[in-house]
């Protein structure tokens, strides 16, 4: 059961990174045009460590927790997938408000 759990995984994050090309190419054109103006994408209260005024950084903490997701025993595997589904739910969300608002 991880083995498919994690390879939606794979492509859920592979899916967001596409994304985020395309939304840290947007935020740059507006950078370009003095706006986008902020310090972070999500707040620092998020359950993110990074703390980046782009969206990449972010799938990379996703990508480098899904390693540790495949590599955790049986009784971190549940905690690990609870929290990375939670920052998945939340990423997915900030860039398709961003994709709307763009």
């Amino acid at each position: 059961m991880h083995d498919s759990v994690t390879a939606k995984l794979h492509d859920t994050i592979k899916e967001l990174y596409h994304q985020a090309i395309d939304a840290d190419k947007k935020l740059q054109a507006l950078r370009d045009k003095g706006q986008a103006k902020f310090n972070a994408v999500l707040r620092e209260d998020s359950q993110f460590i990074c703390h980046a005024d782009h969206f990449m950084p972010y799938v990379a903490e996703l990508a480098e927790e899904l390693e540790l997701l495949e590599m955790a025993d049986q009784e971190e595997y549940a905690k690990l997938l609870a929290r990375m589904v939670s920052k998945i739910q939340l990423l997915a969300a900030t860039l398709n408000q961003f994709v709307r608002l763009s």
